[in-house]
């Protein structure tokens, strides 16, 4: 292709104005991809191009090889990427859309030709979808999608020189234009769009995994971008982009050297009728490798490895591994319309989206936040305020001037006395002049020059509230009663300081510290005869006999005072009933203390221990009898004799009452335990009634494992804590 073939290639690229390669149809930049979506029935369509001169940037050091012999590319030779692409938003969160790229290699030298590496060809069509977090409000400056890509191989194989992504490499015959099998990816991508919050700055990320199904490398695609928005009608750019195989082939990973990494600078320009233009220089990072563009260098980094070609002649080629050009140019021309497109409801000239007002009047001056100007930030725009340069913070009325209610030429801003009678003389807070400070104005004030803090009366004289000649100022007591001595603070006087003025103490020189009655002499509650000062029982009932510190005396220690004991010489630490006298529960005769079974049932014999002489007739040998299933509340079958010798002794003795406690031991849940024992007792309950007991005679409690009689630790503690007990109960 001559010269003249390759001018207008170029002149094409330029005329159609380009296309991005990176999210196809996106709303920044060029290459970087950001989580917006187009909104429902948005449409974009766009054509780009990226290109180059640098003939490095298909083969290493512009050096290829066919049939074994080794050629030269010249210098400047031309190497371009065209993109079609197309977008349409389905839901307001979710965009669907299509691209199809077209390729051009350009060497015009040697074999280069006949080994179709001069060459232009359509790639593979790329179908993706994007769905940005629906549960992000789109006010919200920060915003994160899904990106998932398919391409499809109706790439032309045989052609072209320069390898356009790097998972396109594979051990065989690599295709410069196409992968030759579907590929998958799947990128996400974040965006903090502080627009949202009025600073001119949008940064973007993404990273994503690119699958290959048959050959070549799964690849790690990466980027990020900064875009400051200069006006609504220009945005400035800085990205950068790099494809990383994760996946080692023939090809050795080296991504700093075989892999592309890319920075592009760049503008973006918003005009009318939803058209986006924009340009962009792509550097490739390996500058900063070789920057004298050394030929042996860039070979040696290089690190010889191949790519080897193969035509549809059957021409075989190779071409040496290169990352990406060293320089190259990259623009778009794009068009979108409908979900997305910005609204200016007042064409005040800021989009609805950023306007804070959106109804504004039309033809009011207004601030870049698309509100009307208000100067004085007094809430009265600009074009209706009277008194537009008002101090801020000061009141104003409906047409922007200071309001001043009471007419005293103080704005009711400053004004500490907004209801001051017109005429009265006023101070520069707006309130009535009082120069003694006393709240009484000095047009009232018959005391003007009262020092400052002391309390006044209405006159503004000092208050003397009680008239016992101590101005209330200095008055600790302003409440006492006239006639009433006091001392220099306005107290009553108190000689015996016991809270009773002398004027009413009958005892004017108790101690010090004793509590007093109403008439200051020493307080003695319970009239015990001793002092509440001193009195450790306050509230003995009156006529008990009481020791020195004013208790009831209880010669036995048994907590019952002598007066109410009737058995006022029990022995120390015998338990006694309500009336001082041992605790005998089964009345048998029997005192606890000494009483080995205390719940004797009435009227039973017993021996001298207070145990019944009759085994039969022993509540705590006949409940060792009752037993029960494990973990059932159902009767062993010997249990019934001994429930049987039962419900004989209670028929003998009908004013008997007996009550059967369930107990368990700490085996299983509390819940369980509380269950099982209940049903036990009611088990045996159940059977004496059926045996002709009156119910109401006896009644069943369950304890769970609530009162253990033995170590719950070891397995004898807790085959006693497994028991039955009997007690006799009183009917209320």
């Amino acid at each position: 292709m001559n010269l003249k073939k390759v001018t207008s290639v170029v002149l094409l690229a330029a005329a159609v104005s380009m296309a991005q390669s990176g999210l196809k149809g996106g709303s920044d930049g060029l290459h970087q991809q950001n989580a917006w979506t187009l909104g429902q029935w948005g449409v974009s369509a766009g054509l780009g191009m990226s290109g180059t001169l640098d003939s490095w940037a298909m083969s290493r050091g512009g050096i290829y090889s066919v049939n074994g012999k080794t050629y030269a590319m010249p210098k400047n030779s031309p190497s371009f990427d065209f993109n079609l692409y197309a977008a349409v938003g389905l839901l307001p969160f979710l965009d669907v859309g299509l691209s199809m790229p077209y390729y051009y290699d350009h060497i015009d030298d040697g074999m280069a030709g006949a080994a179709e590496l001069w060459a232009a060809g359509f790639g593979d069509l790329e179908l993706w979808t994007k769905i940005r977090a629906p549960f992000l409000k789109e006010s919200n400056p920060f915003q994160v999608a899904l990106l998932l890509q398919m391409s499809v191989p109706t790439g032309e194989t045989g052609y072209g020189a320069r390898v356009r992504h790097v998972w396109y490499m594979n051990d065989g015959a690599t295709q410069a234009f196409t992968a030759d099998q579907i590929i998958l990816s799947a990128s996400l991508i974040g965006t903090a769009d502080l627009t949202k919050i009025d600073v001119p700055l949008r940064f973007n990320a993404y990273a994503g995994y690119v699958a290959t199904i048959d050959y070549g490398a799964n690849t790690l695609i990466w980027g990020a971008a900064a875009n400051y928005i200069i006006n609504p009608l220009l945005d400035a750019f800085l990205e950068f982009n790099a494809e990383t195989r994760i996946e080692e082939t023939h090809i050795p990973r080296m991504p700093y050297d075989l892999d592309p990494m890319v920075l592009t600078p760049g503008v973006r320009f918003h005009l009318p009728y939803h058209i986006d233009v924009a340009l962009g220089l792509d550097i490739g990072l390996k500058n900063f490798n070789n920057p004298t563009f050394d030929t042996e260098k860039e070979m040696e980094q290089g690190h010889g490895f191949s790519i080897y070609h193969e035509s549809e002649d059957g021409i075989k080629s190779k071409t040496y591994v290169q990352n990406e050009a060293h320089y190259g140019v990259s623009a778009l021309i794009g068009w979108r319309l409908g979900g997305s497109t910005p609204k200016d409801s007042d064409g005040d000239g800021i989009d609805d989206k950023k306007d804070l007002c959106p109804h504004t009047p039309k033809d009011a001056p207004i601030d870049e936040k698309g509100c009307p100007l208000d100067s004085d930030k007094d809430s009265i725009p600009d074009f209706q305020d009277k008194c537009p340069n008002t101090p801020q913070g000061v009141a104003v009325d409906s047409i922007g001037c200071p309001l001043d209610s009471d007419k005293d030429g103080i704005p009711d801003s400053f004004d500490k006395c907004l209801n001051t009678q017109e005429g009265t003389s006023i101070d520069s807070t707006g309130c009535p002049l009082d120069s003694d400070k006393d709240g009484v104005p000095d047009s009232a004030d018959k005391c003007p020059n009262t020092k400052e803090g002391i309390t006044v009366d209405s006159t503004g004289c000092p208050a003397d509230s009680d008239k016992d000649g101590v101005a209330d100022s200095f008055d600790k007591c302003p409440n006492t009663k006239e006639g009433v001595s006091v001392d220099s603070i306005g107290c009553p006087l108190d000689s015996d300081k016991d809270g009773v003025p002398d004027s009413f103490d009958k005892c004017p020189n108790s101690k010090e510290g004793i509590t007093v009655d109403s008439t200051g002499c020493p307080a003695d509650s319970d009239k015990d005869g001793v002092a509440d000062s001193f009195d450790k029982c306050p509230n003995t009932k009156e006529g008990v006999s009481v020791d020195t510190l004013g208790c009831p005396l209880d010669g036995d220690k048994d907590g019952v005072p002598d007066s109410f004991d009737k058995c006022p010489n029990s022995q120390e630490g015998e338990p006694v009933d309500s009336t001082g006298c041992p605790l005998d529960s089964d009345q048998d005769g029997v005192p606890d203390i000494s009483d080995k079974c205390p719940n004797t049932l009435p009227g039973v014999k017993i021996d001298n221990k207070g145990c019944p002489v009759n085994k039969k007739q022993d509540l705590s040998k006949l409940k060792q009898g009752i037993q029960f299933k494990s973990n059932s509340a159902e009767l062993t079958k010997a249990s019934y004799a001994t429930l049987d010798d039962i419900v004989r002794l209670l028929n003998q003795i009908p004013q008997a009452n007996l009550e059967v406690q369930g107990h368990t031991d700490n085996t299983g849940s509390e819940e369980l335990n509380n269950k099982l024992s209940q049903e036990r007792a009611q088990t045996v309950v159940n059977y004496f009634v059926k045996k002709g007991i009156s119910s109401d005679r006896v009644r069943a409690v369950g304890f769970g494992s609530s009162k253990p009689i033995a170590d719950n630790k070891t397995k004898k503690g807790r085959t006693q804590n497994r028991r039955v007990e009997l007690v006799p109960f009183q009917k209320d």
